[in-house]
């Protein structure tokens, strides 16, 4: 299971790689696609979401990450860390 969704993450990372190429090759811009920039246009979450919701040194750590993380390397990372964890399952778990 978490295989599966660790290569989801990676195709959402060539999706992602190919639409900023696509958007490079036409209007010769590298658009900068953000985790903030995600959250905002899925779930309406902005930094006064965060400030509320959350503690404020967390809030603006959270801030931070979402600010400057690429949703590029957002997924790669995550189908790394669900590879390392299904493997890690795989050994400690299933002998």
């Amino acid at each position: 299971m978490l295989k599966n969704i660790g290569i989801l993450a990676w195709i959402g990372c060539l999706i992602t790689l190919a639409y900023q190429s696509v958007s490079w090759v036409i209007f010769k811009a590298w658009p900068s696609v953000t985790l903030l920039d995600v959250l905002h246009s899925l779930f309406g979450i902005d930094l006064l979401s965060f400030v509320n919701a959350l503690p404020l040194d967390i809030a603006a750590k959270a801030v931070y990450v979402c600010f400057t993380t690429q949703l590029t390397l957002f997924f790669w990372w995550l189908g790394v860390a669900l590879l390392v964890a299904q493997s890690l399952t795989y050994i400690f778990i299933r002998k």
